[in-house]
C-alpha cells in the first residue's frame, strides 16, 4: 500500500511539473488554456501512467 501511494504521488507530482511548464510556455505566448479540458488530460495521463506503472505488480 505504501508503494502504490508513493507512485501516485510521484506520477502526481511529474505530471503536474509539466502541466505547469506547459501553462507558462502558452501564457508567455499568449495563448490561453481552457482550464477545464486542461484538466481533464492532466487526469487522464497521470491514470494512464500510475496504471501502466502498477500493472505487473503482484499483491
Amino acid at each position: 500500500m505504501k508503494n502504490h501511494l508513493l507512485k501516485g504521488i510521484a506520477v502526481l507530482a511529474g505530471v503536474m511539473a509539466v502541466d505547469m511548464i506547459i501553462n507558462i510556455i502558452c501564457n508567455i505566448n499568449g495563448i490561453d488554456l481552457n482550464s477545464m479540458a486542461n484538466t481533464f488530460v492532466s487526469v487522464l495521463c497521470a491514470t494512464a501512467i500510475y496504471g501502466r506503472w502498477t500493472r505487473n505488480e503482484k499483491n
